[in-house]
Order: structure tokens, then C-alpha cells, then sequence
């Protein structure tokens, strides 16, 4: 018998099973490896999924609130823009009646020289080509043109037309004032290298300036002597940005800075061009020089 043999079986086997066992080891840890890197893999992906979902939600929601300030402020500027064009519109068509009743050659405003409430702008005039005064209201509804019932709205401005028998007559009613009548007075700045007089007495006080063919007086009272300034500095600063019509000789201007209520229209700018005079008054200043620049 050969004792040899039987030794190596025994051994051969018992090799062949710790192989076995190993290889079971090593693909059980490698399957364990696949599983955790997979299981990793899926993780990320759902991490990278949610952080990418969150980033969209968020930017969806900015993109949402962006396009409702888009919206509102369209709707804003749309809203804006209508109420604009239908006080223009109502301004134009207003315009078109007057100079049809009082002639193509008539010098109206185009601009109302209101801030607000123009969709409500009533007119109503007397007269005819030569003379006719022009009375501008705002009431609580837009009236057809020339209403009687227009009558019973206080004007915040009307617009006068005078003709005269001569160029000169038409030049002395304007009051023109040349700046050496005012030579001696004391002086005030008032900006924009103009230099104003000031004439004082009995309780009342005008500052005065001419600019080319206009003469200019601001009144106050002594009680609001820096009102009159202040209101010549911001005539004559709205003066470099609005131009008024050149008289053809003379103009004038007369603003006061104590209104006197009521519905006074103490604000008044009056030019003369050949024998005809042309006089704006209003409530407001500014609202004196928009309709006065805008003459045509």
C-alpha cells in the first residue's frame, strides 16, 4: 500500500475547501463593496436631485415675484399712460372746438398746465376772434365745451385776448417797467446772474428784474418779505427752462407770493405782439408759465 498517496489526498482537499472559503470571502467583501458604493451613488444622486429641485423652486419663485413687479409695474405705466393720453386727448379736442368758434388764427394753450385732474378739464369762452377771454375749470365731471353749467366752476385760469386801435396803445396797456426806474433801490440776488430791486413801503414790498423784453415784479407783504424771494428764485429758475413767447415790444409779469384765496387769479403774464395784448392769469405760478409757453 502506498502511504504516501493517502497522505497528499487528504491534504489536497483540505487545501481546495480554505480556497473556496477564501474566494467566498473575497467576493462576498467585493459584492459588500458594490452595494455601499452603489448605495452612495444613489445617495448623491438623491442629494444632487434635491439641492438641483430646491434651486429650481427658488428661482421658479423669483422668476414668479420678478414677473408680478414686471406686471404691476406695467400695469402701472399702462394705467399712467392712458390717463395721460385721455387728458391730452381732452385738451385736443377741447382746442379744436375753440379755435373752430374763434378762429385758425386764435392763440390758444397747449398745455392746461395741470398736475392732475386734466380728464375733467372744462372750457368755456365769450367773445370773438378780435377779444375773448377763455375760462378753465376742473369739475367733477368732463362737460361738453362751452357749457353753461361750466359757468358755475371756479376758474384756476383764463386767457384773454385784447385788441387795440394801435401798436402803442396795445404796448401801454402791458405796464411795462424798465429797470431804470428801479435804479437806487437795494438789491437782491436771485440766481442765474439776475439781480433783482426790491421797493418797500406802507406795509408792502415788490422785487423787481427784467429779463430782455419782460418786466418782472413779485409781491409780498412785510410780514413774508422771504416768500416774495423765494418765489422770484423760482421764477427765474423756471425761466432757463421754459421759454415764454418774445413780445413783439413789450411784456410783463406780475406774480405774488400772498395769495389772496378764494380763487383769486393773481398770477398773470400779459405780452403784447402788434395791437393785440395777450394776458394769462392764474391760480398757481407754474401753472401761469406752462399755459403762456405753450401759446400757438
Amino acid at each position: 500500500m502506498n502511504y504516501r498517496n493517502l497522505l497528499v489526498l487528504p491534504l489536497a482537499v483540505l487545501l481546495v475547501g480554505c480556497s473556496s472559503q477564501t474566494q467566498t470571502h473575497q467576493d462576498a467583501k467585493a459584492t459588500s463593496q458594490t452595494t455601499t458604493t452603489a448605495k452612495a451613488t444613489v445617495s448623491s444622486a438623491k442629494k444632487k436631485a434635491s439641492t438641483t429641485s430646491s434651486t429650481s423652486s427658488q428661482r421658479h419663485t423669483t422668476m414668479s415675484r420678478s414677473s408680478k413687479v414686471a406686471s404691476e409695474r406695467a400695469t402701472s405705466v399702462s394705467n399712467k399712460s392712458v390717463t395721460q393720453s385721455t387728458a391730452t386727448t381732452r385738451l385736443a379736442a377741447l382746442n379744436q372746438q375753440l379755435t373752430k368758434a374763434l378762429g385758425q388764427q386764435a392763440l390758444v394753450p397747449q398745455d392746461d398746465g395741470l398736475t392732475n385732474g386734466s380728464s375733467k378739464l372744462n372750457i368755456r369762452y365769450s367773445g370773438a376772434a378780435a377779444n375773448y377771454t377763455v375760462r378753465y375749470s376742473v369739475g367733477q365731471q368732463a362737460r361738453p365745451f362751452n357749457a353753461a353749467a361750466v359757468a358755475d366752476e371756479t376758474a384756476y385760469a383764463t386767457v384773454t385776448k385784447t385788441t387795440y386801435t394801435t401798436t402803442d396803445a396795445a404796448a401801454k396797456q402791458v405796464g411795462y417797467r424798465d429797470n431804470q426806474s428801479a435804479a437806487g433801490l437795494p438789491t437782491v440776488d436771485l440766481g442765474h446772474q439776475i439781480t433783482a430791486h426790491i421797493d418797500a413801503g406802507a406795509g408792502q414790498r415788490y422785487i423787481m428784474w427784467n429779463e430782455g423784453r419782460w418786466s418782472l415784479t413779485v409781491h409780498a407783504n412785510m410780514m413774508n418779505e422771504d416768500a416774495g424771494v423765494a418765489l422770484a428764485k423760482q421764477a427765474v429758475a423756471t425761466f432757463e427752462q421754459v421759454y415764454l413767447p418774445a413780445p413783439q415790444s413789450v411784456g410783463d409779469i406780475s406774480f405774488d407770493a400772498v395769495s389772496s384765496g378764494s380763487g383769486q387769479l393773481d398770477q398773470v403774464i400779459q405780452w403784447q405782439a402788434g395791437k393785440v395784448v395777450y394776458q394769462v392769469k392764474a391760480q398757481e405760478m407754474a401753472t401761469a408759465i406752462k399755459m403762456a409757453a405753450s401759446m400757438q
